[in-house]
């Protein structure tokens, strides 16, 4: 028997897990170019290079920063960067690489259940620190 929750076409959707929700809306606070290119470089990278793992999520972070402070910001019209966007998004790309498989995995930093904490308490607090425009 198919469930209530049918989508269109017939077929079943499964239902998200809460920390699967909290994860969506994390990702969704980082620039999306970023966690492409992370995703793809990380894939490239082989496991036994622990280090590039390190210097790759510096240098996504780094991106992070740069296109958030770019798409927030306009110099033509003297309107500054929302560094605030740019700390929340920033704060998300850690939490979220830590979470995935990555340089805290290859080093045994990442505890699974402080990442979910993390990201649920993030996602919570993160309406109460940025408001957004």
């Amino acid at each position: 028997m198919v469930k209530a929750a049918m989508r269109k076409g017939g077929t079943a959707q499964e239902k998200p897990t809460p920390i699967q929700s909290y994860m969506e809306r994390l990702v969704k606070l980082i620039p999306a170019e970023v966690v492409g290119l992370y995703l793809v470089g990380q894939g490239i990278i082989p496991p036994a290079e622990k280090v590039a793992l390190v210097v790759w999520s510096i240098v996504c972070l780094g991106l992070v920063v740069l296109v958030r402070a770019k798409t927030t910001g306009d110099r033509v019209n003297s309107i500054s960067p929302q560094w605030s966007a740019v700390a929340v998004s920033t704060v998300s790309f850690v939490i979220w690489v830590y979470t995935m498989p990555g340089p805290f995995q290859a080093f045994n930093l990442a505890v699974p259940f402080v990442g979910s904490l993390a990201v649920l308490v993030w996602t919570f607090i993160v309406p109460f620190l940025y408001q957004g425009s």
